[in-house]
């Protein structure tokens, strides 16, 4: 037993009192004048004649036990579930009279209602055998999802994080498959020359970032953190033979001919081909308003602007009335105009301000705003031809990506993938979720 308190020893002849210390006190405390003294000699029957030992003094907060504080908070959370965090301090006194406050890691206890299921943040699952863990998945992303969860609109918030989960799990499935494809298509008599292309570009890789391998592995980590030269060899290995395994699968099936790309342009002739439009103004003045009437007239008499004229008599938008793409027949052609109206367009110039024309009950003065006609676009336009083409490659494949990948999905897959990105997105929401 150690005996952590200062003794007081008063011997039995009247000699000076002296302070023994016994047991493990730290020797910076130590009195200059103590004795060591073996604790056996105050066992009963091998106290020393000369001395006497008596307790002068114990602290009280000495004798104190440690105290626990604990605090517990209960969250709610879906289908009548709870957690239960529960945060420990123990606090207990020092010889020197500090406090000392010891935290105990949290504990986490979920009251699951019967039957009722829980995701544990683990293995989500496999795919052609590498395992999936949701920390891992998660960790490259939790900086967006954590914004998104940030936002007001829950809904809209939650329906992001499911499409950003459901996006990037399955690029994380097609990415494996492909490799896995590319690996499994690589005869035998050419490992060893991949290994040699491997090494070769690891070497460039290598002069690229500084000329030494301490040098390349500093800029690699600067650039992707965590990552080693192995790693990041490993993932420029993988997007070329996967680049390679698609452009071969993929690319021979994106033939565009030329009726494709007449078919496209004609789909499109109104894009290519824009109508001319013409913006007209209109000035309005009721007859029973013969102020305004009278107003107008001064102004355009005046040689004053159609907006300066529009604006002195109110008239909302500046006297905008309607914008009219004209089709290919003319003016004639425009349904919804009556005779009378097409005629008068026909007679108006730019800027030139017509009428008054007199209605049953009102004043009309109306102007060309603005005519345009964009430049059409032929279909022998070499520009125009590479975007038309472009277009149709792009679009025939990612169609054929994506049988593909439906293609590698039923050979090499055997697992639940839709199961694993609904755990994903149940773990994503009780830990990004609920804490908001």
């Amino acid at each position: 037993m150690q005996l952590r308190h200062a003794i007081q020893l008063v011997p039995a002849i009247q000699i000076p009192a002296m302070i023994f210390l016994v047991g493990c006190m730290s020797t910076d405390i130590t009195p200059k004048d103590a004795v060591e003294v073996d604790s056996m000699a105050f066992s009963k029957g091998n106290i020393p004649e000369h001395v006497n030992p008596v307790i002068v003094q114990i602290p009280e907060a000495d004798l104190q036990p440690p105290k626990v504080e604990i605090d517990d908070t209960t969250v709610d959370v879906a289908n009548g579930n709870k957690i239960t965090t529960q945060k420990t301090e123990v606090v207990s006194t020092a010889p020197d009279g500090t406090t000392l406050t010891q935290k105990v890691p949290e504990a986490i206890n979920a009251q699951l209602s019967n039957n009722q299921k829980w995701p544990v943040d683990s293995l989500v699952g496999q795919v052609n055998g590498k395992p999936l863990y949701a920390s891992e998945f998660l960790k490259t992303r939790e900086d967006r999802i954590i914004s998104i969860a940030a936002e007001k609109d829950r809904v809209s918030a939650r329906n992001q994080v499911v499409q950003l989960i459901t996006e990037a799990f399955n690029q994380y499935v097609n990415n494996l498959l492909v490799i896995s494809e590319a690996e499994a298509m690589i005869p035998a008599e050419a490992q060893e020359g991949v290994l040699a292309w491997l090494k070769d570009l690891q070497e460039k890789e290598i002069a690229n970032r500084g000329g030494s391998r301490a040098d390349a592995q500093r800029s690699i980590e600067e650039e992707f953190p965590g990552t080693t030269i192995e790693e990041f060899m490993n993932r420029q290995k993988n997007q070329a033979l996967a680049g390679d395994l698609l452009n071969r699968r993929i690319r021979p099936r994106t033939i565009v001919s030329w009726r494709d790309v007449e078919r496209l342009y004609d789909v499109n002739s109104a894009v290519y081909n824009p109508l001319p439009t013409i913006r007209i103004g209109r000035i309005a003045i009721l007859k029973s308003n013969q102020a305004n009437v009278d107003k107008v007239n001064a102004s355009v008499s005046q040689g004053k602007s159609f907006s300066q004229v529009a604006a002195e008599v109110g008239q909302p938008d500046g006297g905008f009335w309607r914008e009219i793409s004209i089709p290919v027949g003319g003016i004639d052609a425009i349904p919804d105009l009556v005779d009378e109206v097409k005629t008068r367009i026909k007679g108006l110039a730019l800027n030139k301000i017509d009428g008054p024309i007199e209605s049953k009950t009102q004043f009309i003065w109306m102007t060309l705003i603005s005519a345009q006609q964009d430049k059409p676009k032929s279909i022998f336009d070499p520009q125009l031809q590479l975007q038309l083409r472009r277009q149709i490659e792009n679009q025939r494949y990612g169609i054929e990506q994506i049988r593909y990948f439906q293609m590698l999905r039923t050979h090499w897959v055997a697992t639940d993938l839709e199961s694993m990105k609904e755990r994903l997105i149940v773990i994503t929401m009780n830990r990004y979720f609920r804490q908001q």
